[in-house]
């Protein structure tokens, strides 16, 4: 976590009860790792949060947005989830609501969601393409490989076109 931006001073959190997450929200500010990959300050998370929850009754109160895309889409986390650290949900704002079946169960926790965010940044370097700008295949094969070491079957799981 060295190369994301870190926090000038530590936020006063009281009601985030998950010890095995408060660390991110004690040590980072905003933080767009790659385009779709963007952590949420404590601050904005909890804004983000309590203006969802107003909305939208079908959103579980255990949910917490903590990050987001550039487009409207929300990374996600269950506060009641007992894995330690929680599962990742992905939501899609096109499907509108906030109900279960609309979240996609990522198979990772925030831990890792951070490696694959920070991977696929990596994949951006504009020497791994080719002068059509499609990804050469030899970093493709690499890329997807590096992604099925942080969880088998992520690089199909993924919300987003990856090449």
């Amino acid at each position: 976590m060295d190369c994301l931006e870190h926090r000038n001073r530590i936020p006063k959190i009281s009601e985030f009860s998950r010890k095995d997450c408060l660390f991110l929200y004690e040590k980072l500010a905003d933080n767009k790792i790659e385009a779709d990959h963007i952590f949420l300050s404590y601050e904005k998370a909890k804004n983000y949060n309590k203006e969802f929850h107003e909305d939208f009754s079908e959103f579980k109160e255990s949910h917490w947005i903590f990050a987001e895309t550039g487009r409207g889409d929300f990374w996600i986390i269950d506060l009641d989830d007992i894995q330690s650290p929680p599962t990742v949900f992905f939501y899609d704002h096109d499907l509108e609501d906030f109900s279960p079946e609309n979240m996609l169960n990522m198979s990772i926790n925030i831990l890792e969601w951070f490696e694959l965010a920070d991977l696929i940044s990596q994949i951006h370097n504009e020497n791994f393409y080719d002068e059509d700008f499609r990804l050469k295949e030899q970093w493709k094969q690499k890329a997807i490989e590096e992604i099925e070491e942080i969880k088998k079957g992520l690089s199909k799981k993924s919300p987003f076109q990856l090449f």
